[in-house]
């Protein structure tokens, strides 16, 4: 009989190798994660500014009477 028939997380055991590929995968995702927390956070903390729309265009006629009417 082998020797890793007798305990399943004895290496060369097919639970050993799902168990441990399993445990590196879930490294890399919480790796993974944390970084897309931080980098979401970083961006949350920095104010965010909302762009000033550019005024409408007047004609010099239209402001002219707008001067006119306001006096």
């Amino acid at each position: 009989m082998h020797v890793a028939a007798f305990h399943p997380l004895t290496p060369g055991n097919p639970a050993y190798a799902l168990v441990k590929v399993s445990a590196l995968g879930s490294l890399f995702a919480v790796r993974y994660a944390m970084t897309r927390r931080k980098r979401h956070s970083a961006e949350a903390e920095e104010p965010q500014e909302a762009p000033q729309p550019a005024p409408h265009p007047v004609s010099a006629r239209k402001a002219k009477r707008r001067r006119k009417h306001r006096r």
